[in-house]
């Protein structure tokens, strides 16, 4: 690929702290720190984050306001549904498709305008798109099946350590397809951890991702994702994390807490942010937070931080 782009590959290797000649041993020593290094090189480069293989530039800022457009979606489901509506309004990006049928779905990402005679390409892209998946809902999604269009290569494949599922070669589409109820799953992300992985990139991308979130970790930011819209009830979280409501209350009583304690930990940060951070009445806030009315907000800041929220207002202006 770097002999067609016609890149300087040699300053590329150098820069990313690899000897030119060591590609060229049975198993060269490159780290992933390294193969990070030589895709920003490439990205810088090219301005594209494609590297020149689809059909018009797509740089970082595209995919970050992509991300952002998608992430405040409550379920990976509805983050495909955004993902389909979105995608097409900006030019270079793969159009997805996404089917359910018989218990699987099947998300297909059109190439027509990419070089996919290489197939590094569709492995890439669909490599992504199933590890964006597994670190958005912090869970390891298990591929059922794995579809390219490019012919089997000769000589062995990696594809099985690449996926982990079948592949099937010569179809007419570049597809993942998984068990139908993982479009259940909660988008877990906060916008912080969005930015961060979205900084990081490719590091993120060629590391081991870490799925194995507490549980209160999981309500906490589902609560969170609640506030100003409705309150976020035991039985909603519980279902959307696919399990019943007595597992949940036992998995958190493992972990020293409960749906309460953590829904009491957010609204006491939310509204001592919005207080001293000021322009929101406490009438308001009290709104936003899912409280009947000012006086029930105001017992439960009492009963929070042992005073009341003018009494807070007042001790922070006095401190500011």
């Amino acid at each position: 690929m770097a002999a067609i782009k016609r890149w300087d590959i040699r300053a590329v290797l150098s820069t990313a702290g690899i000897a030119p000649a060591s590609v060229h041993r049975a198993c060269p020593a490159i780290t992933p720190e390294m193969a990070a290094a030589v895709l920003r090189q490439l990205w810088a480069m090219t301005n594209d984050m494609f590297l020149g293989l689809g059909p018009h530039p797509v740089s970082r800022d595209t995919v970050r306001v992509l991300a952002f457009a998608i992430s405040s979606a409550p379920t990976l489901g509805s983050a495909l549904t955004r993902l389909e509506q979105f995608a097409p309004l900006f030019a270079g990006l793969p159009a997805p498709v996404v089917c359910s049928a018989g218990g699987r779905t099947t998300l297909s990402l059109r190439l027509d305008e990419f070089d996919d005679t290489l197939s590094l390409v569709a492995d890439s892209i669909l490599m992504v798109a199933h590890r964006v998946i597994n670190w958005a809902t912090r869970r390891q999604v298990d591929l059922e099946r794995v579809d390219v269009t490019y012919q089997r290569p000769r000589g062995e494949t990696d594809h099985d350590l690449i996926f982990g599922a079948p592949t099937y070669f010569g179809m007419q589409c570049n597809a993942l397809t998984f068990p139908t109820n993982v479009l259940t799953a909660p988008v877990v992300r906060r916008q912080e951890e969005i930015e961060q992985f979205l900084t990081d990139i490719p590091s993120t991308l060629l590391s081991e991702f870490e799925f194995n979130a507490s549980h209160a970790l999981r309500v906490r930011t589902m609560i969170e994702r609640c506030l100003g819209h409705h309150v976020c009830s035991a039985d909603e979280i519980a279902t959307a994390m696919g399990i019943s409501r007595q597992t949940l209350r036992r998995r958190l009583q493992e972990e020293n807490t409960s749906v309460s304690a953590i829904r009491d930990d957010v609204l006491h940060k939310a509204a001592r942010d919005s207080l001293a951070q000021g322009g929101e009445t406490v009438s308001a806030l009290a709104g936003r937070l899912g409280f009947s009315e000012p006086s029930a907000f105001t017992r439960a800041f009492r009963r929070w931080t042992g005073e009341s929220p003018s009494a807070f207002l007042r001790r922070h202006v006095a401190i500011a």
